[in-house]
């Protein structure tokens, strides 16, 4: 009998503990330090004439996979993960502050998709490659009229969805 209060006894005092560190755990990975010494931002500018929707994506470090770039709510602790990186409607004139990691992915382009479905492309930096990741190279990105774009590769069209892509036209700055 003594051993099993005794089992019963941990037991709760193990859920207790866990009950007390769980939360604590929560906020220490969401107020990380290494994590914010990676979070920069960078604006992209609406001056096309007309609403779109973009999607800001880069290379990322080793595998030379495209997709959207990991984006968070602020830059301060504790840093809130955006659950859509993507597809993100953009009116005319209009400017989103884009805050990302840029630690594992280099910023390459913004998709940019049209109210008739066409998926354009605004290079953007021209810098990092399979082994090193640098963080934006401008403050703003400005999109043009949509005639100065071009349409986007179609390997990297799935990023619109919020997919990781292999890219062979890939290239190492």
């Amino acid at each position: 009998m003594l051993r099993r209060e005794r089992i019963i006894r941990n037991a709760r005092n193990l859920a207790i503990l866990m009950a007390i560190l769980l939360p604590l755990f929560a906020l220490a990975m969401l107020c990380n330090p290494l994590l914010l010494a990676f979070l920069t931002k960078f604006d992209i500018v609406n001056e096309a004439g007309v609403d779109v929707w973009v999607t800001p994506i880069g290379m990322c470090e080793g595998s030379g996979r495209y997709g959207p770039l990991p984006m968070f709510h602020n830059r301060f602790p504790p840093a809130i993960p955006k659950l859509s990186r993507h597809d993100i409607p953009l009116e005319s004139g209009e400017s989103l502050t884009v805050i990302y990691d840029w630690d594992d992915i280099n910023f390459r382009h913004v998709l940019v998709r049209t109210g008739s479905g066409d998926v354009l492309i605004l290079d953007t930096d021209k810098k990092g490659n399979l082994h090193s990741c640098y963080g934006p190279q401008k403050d703003k990105y400005v999109i043009p009229s949509l005639a100065d774009l071009s349409n986007a590769p179609p390997e990297l069209v799935p990023c619109i969805e919020g997919r990781t892509v292999p890219y062979s036209g890939a290239v190492e700055y």
